[in-house]
């Protein structure tokens, strides 16, 4: 009986010293996971409903298409698009308008903007047509998003293309031609 309460003992404290090492193995737990948002530097979202939230303009972000399920579809002009495409979500505080410019993207893009009902506000399918930029690349300018709206930014594809895009959100700055007196506008 004496040498099976010195054994029980035994495996007691082995098992607690061994509980206590594989602790310490894993080193401190804290809460340095929950300073760090892991949407931060996410691409656009595959919906409306899980949309990347654009925090202010102006704004850039780049990512892939690729992987992305086909959701939306506008006629500007071309329709019949198969292309995968991600969504991105601003909430202005101000009245704002402008220029959104997918330039640099890698495939022939489509670009659009809902309204928070998902009425079609802008539209373009090919603004470029050579360098420096992708052919047949897209871009809006002077889309004016009232403050206190919501608005989605679809980047799409045109036909069944997809693949790496990036987008430039800036200030539209008008351009003014001023007429010389006595000239013709």
């Amino acid at each position: 009986m004496r040498y099976l309460v010195v054994f029980v003992m035994m495996v007691c404290l082995v098992g607690t010293a061994a509980a206590f090492d594989l602790g310490n193995q894993a080193g401190p737990k804290g809460d340095s996971h929950l300073t760090q948002d892991p949407a931060e530097n996410r691409q656009g979202g595959d919906t409306v409903f899980d949309a990347t939230v654009i925090p202010g303009f102006p704004y850039s972000n780049s990512g892939s298409t690729a992987g992305y399920n086909d959701d939306y579809d506008e006629i500007c002009p071309y329709s019949g698009s198969t292309s995968p495409d991600v969504v991105y979500v601003a909430y202005p505080g101000a009245t704002t308008v402008v220029d959104i410019d997918l330039c640099y993207s890698g495939y022939d893009t489509k670009l659009y903007v809902y309204d928070g009902g998902l009425n079609l506000v802008a539209c373009n399918d090919d603004f470029y047509f050579g360098d420096p930029c992708q052919v047949y690349s897209s871009k809006l300018e002077g889309v004016t998003m009232a403050g206190g709206e919501t608005y989605y930014i679809i980047i799409d594809g045109y036909g069944g293309d997809f693949g790496p895009y990036e987008m430039e959100i800036s200030e539209f700055t008008p351009c003014v031609v001023e007429c010389p007196a006595g000239g013709v506008l």
